[in-house]
């Protein structure tokens, strides 16, 4: 089986795992109903809690279905890793009250795979889709990828490529913020936020140009 061909094989595995989910599509709820609270909550999950718990797809979210298809993808051989991103706007955002006192950024990401081609550059690709389509980005840490939500161009930066084991260990918010802010190992805090105000203004034009063609 070719490469192409065996990822779709495991997203199809995948989703149709999700599309027997239990419970209700929708974290706050299925954690009100589960009687489960606190941030960390969903990062805990590791694979096998959403496999065998049959917790729906909106509720493992992007992290989850990583974890997900990331072990899936071992077991059939599938050689790969994990890439973090984080949105660039928070990034750049202002520094929130915690409730101990001190202030943190607070920031959102989106967990994606990427696997080498035949020349063993790096491909990647969304499992939260159902079907293989290859992001266009170049694939390494600083760059950006630029995701539709929405209807919006959001652009994420690339902070961390990581080994589906050390990928499964990120069980806390913390851990994964930790990622977005310093990457991954022993590098200094990498300066993301270069370059923020081109960044944004390409993030407004193509918002503009996605509404128009709506």
């Amino acid at each position: 089986m070719k490469q192409d061909e065996l990822i779709q094989s495991l997203l199809d595995k995948m989703h149709a795992m999700f599309d027997k989910a239990i419970g209700p599509n929708n974290r706050s709820e299925y954690m009100r109903q589960h009687n489960v609270s606190g941030i960390d909550w969903h990062f805990s999950l590791s694979a096998d809690d959403i496999i065998n718990q049959k917790i729906p797809r909106a509720v493992a979210g992007c992290t989850g279905k990583a974890k997900v298809f990331s072990k899936l993808a071992t077991e059939a051989g599938l050689k790969h890793v994990v890439l973090t991103t984080a949105r660039i706007s928070d990034l750049n955002g202002a520094e929130q009250d915690r409730k101990d006192g001190k202030k943190e950024r607070i920031i959102s990401g989106h967990q994606i795979i990427a696997v080498y081609d035949e020349k063993g550059k790096l491909r990647a690709f969304d499992p939260g889709r159902k079907e293989l389509e290859y992001i266009k980005s170049e694939i390494k840490v600083g760059n950006v990828i630029n995701f539709h939500f929405g209807g919006e161009v959001v652009p994420h930066t690339i902070t961390a490529i990581l080994t589906p084991q050390e990928f499964a260990k990120v069980n806390t918010y913390k851990k994964l913020r930790d990622l977005y802010i310093c990457g991954s190992g022993d590098k200094k805090k990498q300066d993301f936020l270069k370059g923020k105000n081109t960044l944004s203004f390409w993030e407004k034009l193509q918002n503009y140009f996605i509404k128009q063609n709506n």
